[in-house]
């Protein structure tokens, strides 16, 4: 069985349409740490099985980010998005993404470990990255 994937040009028009593309929907809930700094691309965003896989590493929780999709693969990809437009590079999964009516659920944590690349982390401040 073959993945499907969004490319991003795709991704960001299913997300503009919201729940009339097919299906496709998400959100981010902050819980008000606002500290992920500048979006991150979603292919620099990294998908980390659960907070027990995560072991030592230092991060900051910034929210909650959903990804609603026909394939499982393509909520997980509309939940990275989300999160990194939140100055996010870790997405969480609270659960493996499961299977509600016809969309696929991706429920997952949004944070940051700090290592986003310094260009992500300037954008949107008007400073430019070093």
């Amino acid at each position: 069985m073959r993945k499907a994937s969004l490319s991003p040009l795709l991704l960001s028009l299913a997300l503009a349409l919201g729940g009339c593309a097919g299906g496709y929907s998400g959100k981010f809930k902050g819980n008000g740490t606002n500290a992920g700094g500048g979006q991150v691309p979603a292919s620099q965003v990294k998908t980390v099985a659960s907070q027990a896989a995560l072991g030592d590493t230092a991060h900051t929780v910034l929210g909650t980010a959903i990804g609603k999709a026909p394939t499982a693969q393509e909520a997980v990809d509309l939940a990275k998005q989300h999160c990194g437009m939140h100055g996010g590079n870790l997405l969480i999964l609270n659960t493996e993404p499961y299977l509600s009516g016809k969309r696929y659920i991706a429920d997952a944590a949004c944070a940051t470990d700090g290592t986003a690349p310094k260009a992500a982390n300037k954008a949107g401040k008007g400073k430019p990255a070093r």
